[in-house]
């Protein structure tokens, strides 16, 4: 297969899927970034993840960057000889169809973005980032220099690639200024560490390697990773999963004459001492008695969420994207929170009032359809809240269930506290709990 139109027809099937209704009619994309942003490690972060998200919805993409040679400071699973070449390769490997390239100035009628305080002052939005909060702006913005940032700048990339794409629809997009390290927005924007420790929290279970658990890889190798971490999926890389993940690449899906790669492969290359179990989660259990310090759940087939919430982990979280631009975070530690298949059972739409605008006609037909900055947003939700658990901050928030609403031109974050239905089951008492997983790193956490 090597036909650019049938290409982009399985590649696009998707986000058609989620903007039912509402024309996608492609424009060219350019963004600017000066040269403190181009030489710092959370410019950088922004940059790349930025492209890679530009890349997997848009075709024409261009880069201002001041000028060549510029040295690659941050990890990269795809990575060239400078900053410039990286941009450009990670864009081509996502979609080898496209049309991109550097370019010196913005034209006429062209979106853009800018990157930096000395970017392009004529873009349509700009982004930056401090510590953990990042900011999307009509007038241009700096990155700091600490290392917490990286956590900012990952957001700012999320929150820079929505706005382009809702601008390319004309629906309305406001300015924000939100935190990746308590997920909430404006005054309430925490600014979280100012540095960047390495997630260590033990051994890992992660369920599904999917849009989410992709792009949780994508954070994790920006971030750093320690322990070991067990990956369990047993599905391969399709073309229409390429538009919403960071992780993927065509050749991944097999484009043009390769091999479809599985999915828990190329997470589990993504993290250092990583294992992956090519198989469906109630295959894996029912041959492996492994004891796990965490337990991710980003899958929803086979019952996969009652048979976790059945088996009382002391510290389960996940990550979703929903309907209406949504990303979401949920956290579930036994005794405290209710059982994830109470919260989500085998997922359905969810609608949260005032925090939703309505654009006629996108709404999700299934699922499986998303985009790539709500896959990437809840990727960096799930990772940070990692690094709240790492740093004794988990339970400092009397809520368990965290919202970013893309779509809204009002307020984004928003946040709750969830309970299991009277009738269930499935958390047994703590008594039990604690012997079941009496090893577990995490289990002074629990309550009864």
């Amino acid at each position: 297969m090597a036909n650019c139109s049938e290409f982009y027809r399985r590649r696009d099937m998707r986000t058609e899927e989620y903007l039912s209704g509402v024309p996608l009619v492609q424009r060219h994309v350019h963004v600017s970034m000066d040269d403190q942003a181009a030489r710092s490690r959370a410019g950088q972060v922004a940059a790349l993840s930025l492209a890679n998200q530009l890349a997997r919805v848009h075709r024409t993409v261009t880069f201002s960057i001041p000028c060549e040679g510029i040295p690659l400071l941050i990890p990269s699973r795809i990575a060239s000889h400078d900053l410039s070449s990286t941009i450009l390769r990670i864009m081509a490997e996502i979609d080898p169809c496209g049309v991109f390239s550097l370019a010196k100035s913005c034209a006429p009628d062209v979106l853009s973005i800018g990157l930096g305080e000395h970017c392009d002052g004529a873009c349509n939005w700009f982004i930056g980032a401090h510590n953990s909060i990042a900011t999307l702006s009509r007038s241009p913005q700096g990155f700091s220099e600490s290392a917490g940032t990286i956590r900012g700048a990952a957001l700012s990339s999320c929150l820079g690639a929505a706005a382009l794409f809702r601008t390319q629809l004309k629906v309305p997009t406001s300015p924000r200024r939100v935190s990746a390290w308590n997920y909430r927005e404006g005054d309430s924007a925490a600014d979280g560490p100012s540095s960047l420790d390495s997630i260590n929290v033990g051994r890992v279970l992660m369920l599904g390697a999917g849009a989410v658990g992709g792009s949780l890889a994508y954070w994790l190798r920006l971030f750093g990773v320690e322990d070991q971490w067990t990956i369990v999926d047993a599905d391969k890389v399709k073309i229409h999963n390429l538009n919403r993940t960071l992780l993927f690449t065509a050749a991944d899906a097999g484009w043009p004459d390769g091999e479809e790669r599985f999915k828990s492969q190329i997470v589990a290359d993504s993290i250092p001492s990583a294992i992956a179990e090519p198989t469906w989660y109630h295959d894996y259990s029912s041959t492996h008695v492994d004891e796990f310090d965490v337990v991710l759940c980003l899958a929803n087939e086979h019952d996969v969420r009652h048979e976790v919430a059945c088996r009382n982990f002391s510290v389960v979280l996940h990550a979703t994207t929903g309907t209406d631009w949504l990303s979401q975070l949920h956290r579930h530690v036994a005794g405290i929170d209710d059982c994830i298949f109470c919260r989500v059972g085998e997922i359905k739409p969810v609608e949260f009032g005032c925090s939703t605008v309505q654009i006629p006609g996108a709404q999700t037909a299934g699922t499986d359809a998303a985009l790539p900055f709500l896959s990437a947003a809840s990727g960096l939700m799930l990772a940070t809240l990692l690094q709240r658990l790492q740093s004794g901050e988990l339970l400092d928030d009397d809520c368990n269930d965290w919202r970013w609403d893309f779509g809204s031109a009002h307020r984004m974050a928003s946040a709750g506290k969830r309970f299991c239905g009277e009738l269930c089951s499935r958390v047994s008492p703590e008594a039990i709990r604690q012997k079941l997983h009496k090893s577990c790193r995490w289990k002074h956490l629990e309550r009864s």
